[in-house]
This record gives C-alpha cells, sequence and structure tokens, in this order.
C-alpha cells in the first residue's frame, strides 16, 4: 500500500499527524527496526533505534527522529499510533496455504492462510495451525498442539481505562526436526515471527509466548512457559515446570533445573534452580539453611529477650 494510504488512515486517530516525504511510497510490511527493509514501516519512540535503520526504511516516528531524505509519518506519540499501524496490516488478506506433498496432515488437523508446512513433516489430527505458520522439514507436530494463536498483547486506554487489544501479525517460525508435544501454545510474533530452532524438542503442555526466540537442539520439558520476547540461545534445557519471566536471555547451553522461575539472564553453560533463579549451588544452600530457619528465629528472640534484660538492669 501507499505511504499516503497509510497517512489517511492514521490521521483518524491522531489529526496532528505530519506526512513527511515521498507520499507515492509502497509500504508491504510493518517490521521492527532488527528485521526492516526497504519497503517495511517501523514505528520508533527511542532514538538510539534510529541508528539501525537504512535510511531507504519508512517510520513513524517523532518529527526530531527524520533526517534528510526520510520518508514517513510524523507524530507525537508513536508508542500509540503502533496499535493502529498494526490494525492496517492485520486487515490485508492473506495467501493460501503451502504444503508438501510429503507431507502429512492428520484428520481435524488445520492449515490457516500464509502457512507452509515442509517435505515430511506431519501434522497430528486436531494440531491447529493459524495464520503465517512455517514448519520446516521432518517436524512432528502432536495432536491438540496451537501454533500462531494471538500472544498476550493489550494497552490500557488512557482516558477510558479500558483494556484495548494489540493485534499480532507476526507469524510462528519453526525449523527442520522439531518436535512440538500434544496441547503445547505456541503464540505467533507481534511484528516479527516467533522462532523455533531446528532440532529443538518441545514436551507436552508448553507455554511459548510472542516475540520468544529459541535456538537449535534446545529441550523444553512439560508445563514450562516462556513469556513474551525472551531469547533462548541454542542446547538449552528447560526441566519440567520451569517459569520464564518476559525479555530476558538464556545463553547456549543453559540448564534450568525443574520449577525453577528465571527473573534475569542466566549465563551460558550454567545451572540454575530455585526462585528467583540463582546458580544450582547456591539454591541448594539456601534450601538447606531454609530448614533451620525456624530453630535461628526461635534464637534470635531469646537474645532479644537477654539483651533487654542487660540494658534494664544497666
Amino acid at each position: 500500500m501507499l505511504l499516503r494510504e497509510i497517512f489517511d488512515r492514521l490521521s483518524e486517530h491522531d489529526e496532528n499527524v505530519i506526512l513527511v516525504g515521498n507520499s507515492e511510497r509502497i509500504v508491504n510490511r510493518i517490521s521492527s527496526p532488527e528485521s526492516a527493509r526497504e519497503d517495511s514501516i517501523c514505528a520508533l519512540w527511542d532514538e538510539r533505534e534510529i541508528s539501525r535503520l537504512e535510511s531507504s526504511v519508512v517510520i513513524v516516528a517523532p518529527r526530531e527522529l527524520f533526517e534528510a531524505g526520510r520518508d514517513g509519518i510524523a507524530c507525537e506519540k508513536p508508542r500509540e499510533l503502533l496499535t493502529h499501524l498494526l490494525e492496517i496490516f492485520a486487515s490485508l488478506p492473506k495467501n493460501p496455504p503451502i504444503i508438501s506433498d510429503s507431507a502429512k496432515i492428520g484428520t481435524g488437523a488445520f492449515v490457516g492462510e500464509n502457512c507452509v508446512v515442509g517435505d515430511g513433516s506431519v501434522i497430528e489430527p486436531n494440531a491447529v495451525l493459524l495464520s503465517n505458520v512455517k514448519v520446516g522439514k521432518n517436524c512432528l507436530i502432536h495432536s491438540g498442539a496451537v501454533l500462531g494463536c494471538d500472544g498476550f498483547g493489550f494497552i490500557r486506554d488512557k482516558d477510558s481505562g479500558l483494556i484495548r487489544k494489540i493485534p499480532q501479525i507476526g507469524g510462528v517460525e519453526i525449523g527442520d526436526d522439531v518436535e512440538i508435544g500434544a496441547c503445547t501454545t505456541i503464540d505467533c510474533g507481534t511484528i516479527d515471527d516467533t522462532q523455533v530452532g531446528s532440532g529443538t524438542k518441545i514436551d507436552n503442555h508448553v507455554q511459548i509466548g510472542h516475540n520468544v526466540k529459541i535456538g537449535k537442539n534446545c529441550i523444553i520439558c512439560s508445563m514450562s512457559g516462556i513469556a513474551g520476547s525472551s531469547v533462548l540461545e541454542d542446547d538449552v534445557t528447560v526441566s519440567v515446570q520451569v517459569g520464564i519471566t518476559d525479555h530476558v536471555t538464556i545463553g547456549k547451553g543453559a540448564i534450568l533445573a525443574a520449577r525453577t522461575g528465571v527473573t534475569n539472564d542466566v549465563p551460558a553453560g550454567a545451572l540454575y534452580s530455585g526462585f528467583p533463579a540463582r546458580n544450582h549451588s547456591d539454591a541448594k544452600r539456601a534450601l538447606v539453611l531454609s530448614a533451620d530457619l525456624p530453630v535461628l528465629y526461635r534464637r534470635v528472640k531469646l537474645l532479644e529477650k537477654e539483651v533487654k534484660a542487660l540494658a534494664e538492669n544497666n
């Protein structure tokens, strides 16, 4: 679509937007700064992000971020306009799915618009691939798995106080030789795809949030949850019932023990456990010491009484 068409749609929500540069520029996609191309449009509100973009990329940003020759739409609040920008691209028509002749689709399975299923992959009965899901070669998607469901993206309207949905228009990209367990859900990305690297194995009942990037040859065990925009580098092992918060990085080869609660980055090669997650030896020591807390508490209370008595006698 043309830049002026996007401008017209956005001006319905903000009458102060300004069209900058060539109004006839063709824009085919909305992108994050990391994945932007010449035919992309990006919403920016941090001046550090502009340095990562080629001058040919169209932007929606404050006027001061527009250098000479940059096309786009100037506005005061690009973060708020991002939701409307996503709505524009969410409304565009999608392509029919592409399924390899050697792929097998089970009874009751669903493959949606703009999906790709590679050679030798198996989609078991009642598995669901919603829009924009790409499955590589020789993958196995077990029954009840849902790929490409909406990410949990909402914003509270400052004026009305109502909670408004942020469109999720990205997809899911699955590498080769990936296995995804029954009733596991992988959310689509908000803009870029949620990614699962080749060789990774995911157990049953796992939740993977929007914009997550999982590397190659990872193992993710049952009932674990990975919140949005977190990164698992290659060869990571996530044991049973692990919770990983948003926007953290789990380094290459790290191991997370069962029921670990991750709130910060984990170094490469580390073995972490506990909540909040820490080095496993430290977590074990803390667990052992916690068993002595009732005795220590009684000792402290007794010492307080003795100190008080000494102070009164003096």
